[in-house]
């Protein structure tokens, strides 16, 4: 096999997933207003797992009631029902492709400017942070998902709880001990739920590149505890934050993908391919210093087979996430396997997603032919739009 590292199996916790390829989380803006499960999104993943994924992470889902619309929900057992589809529908499309969800909760903003800090919780409300992941989790067991990922990255709570910016005097925040102890009650509370035979994974930030954040002198440090504590595995992003945001219009909120720092976390065309390989590979020393086998997942402009499989052969990594370059080419695992690499619609790093999603529309790829709300079955770079991003920027 030409890339076999890429299509080396993997087993967490008795749960083998075929090939280290990971359908990392990405918002689709597919669900309802009110975050059910609709048909849009079952065929979105559907597509996703026939073109032979690993694994595929569900788009981040909400714990908590709230009126941001379009996203999907998971905070009652109204939502239960729909996620029961989602993952029986994946199924039907691909049996060997493992279904995880990952479990969030977003900070608040208004359109008068106004955001949520961590700061804003009161000492007596952290432990409601920590029964709604529980219930949340409790309903993805109920759903059918193989396994689950603590959303720790970005610019959300868990996440702003363990970043330097996090001033609280509580003995939740300050030291990176103090910030780290509401993530690990988060943790530890959902695997008591999910037991010692489920996977529970973590996404963090390798950095979070703004001045008042962590760097991977922090995140390599968040990494080894979370090994220390039994996580399955280690998503390590970077960026989306909101302390170097700009200014929003009046009548917008603030968006954490505005600075920098936004733009850090999916990576335009003018950064190198694997920009962020470097943050992964940091954690992953920083976790087998300390004596742990955690796989460490890298993502972040990865849209070659061979850069892929280089990766995983120097060890900086053991599962390659790709968001973009899958949402462009579903069939990347099934091509890259079967040698046609040549037959690969590739991902031009434009993010016309990632705008889309700003503006709670509903996300699809600039290369897809127009009026496709999924890749073509199959696709080839013939159908691809070359022109469309020039069209559309000019």
């Amino acid at each position: 096999m030409k890339y076999p590292k890429l299509f080396e199996p993997v087993t967490m916790r008795g749960v083998t997933f075929a090939n280290r390829i990971q359908r990392t989380s990405m918002v689709s803006g597919l669900a309802t207003e009110d975050g059910q499960v609709t048909e849009d999104l079952k065929r979105r993943y559907q597509r996703e797992a026939k073109g032979g994924v690993g694994a595929i992470v569900v788009e981040a889902a909400v714990i908590i009631p709230s009126k941001s619309p379009y996203n999907l929900r998971i905070s009652s057992d109204d939502y239960v029902p729909g996620l029961v589809d989602l993952v029986k529908a994946i199924r039907e499309a691909n049996k060997e492709t493992r279904i995880g969800v990952q479990i969030m909760q977003h900070l608040k903003l208004s359109r008068s400017g106004w955001r949520q800090r961590v700061e804003d919780f009161k000492t007596e409300e952290l432990s409601k942070i920590v029964e709604d992941h529980v219930a949340a989790a409790k309903r993805a067991l109920t759903a059918g998902f193989d396994f689950i990922e603590l959303h720790m990255a970005h610019a959300y709570v868990l996440s702003s709880f363990l970043s330097r910016v996090n001033k609280r005097t509580d003995g939740y925040g300050g030291s990176l001990q103090n910030r780290m102890k509401l993530p690990v009650e988060v943790y530890l509370a959902v695997r008591r739920l999910v037991g010692e035979d489920f996977p529970l994974g973590v996404r963090i930030n390798g950095e979070d590149f703004h001045v008042s954040g962590n760097t991977l002198a922090q995140s390599s440090k968040i990494g080894v505890k979370f090994a220390e504590l039994g996580a399955d595995y280690i998503s390590v992003s970077a960026g989306s934050r909101f302390e170097d945001a700009l200014t929003p219009p009046e009548g917008s909120p603030p968006d954490p993908m505005s600075g920098y720092s936004g733009h850090r976390m999916s990576p335009w065309f003018w950064w190198p391919d694997g920009v962020h390989v470097y943050l992964a590979e940091g954690v992953r020393d920083a976790v087998r210093a300390a004596g742990f086998a955690t796989p460490i997942i890298t993502a972040g402009k990865i849209r070659e087979p061979q850069h892929a499989e280089k990766i995983l052969e120097q060890e900086k990594a053991d599962i390659i996430g790709l968001c973009r370059a899958l949402l462009a080419d579903p069939d990347w695992p099934v091509k890259a396997k079967e040698g046609r690499e040549k037959d690969l619609v590739r991902c031009v790093a434009c993010n016309w997603c990632l705008e889309a999603d700003s503006r709670y529309e509903k996300v699809c790829c600039a290369r897809w032919p127009e009026g496709m709300l999924n890749s073509p079955e199959p696709f080839s770079p013939s159908m691809a739009r070359p022109g469309q991003i020039k069209k559309e920027y000019n």
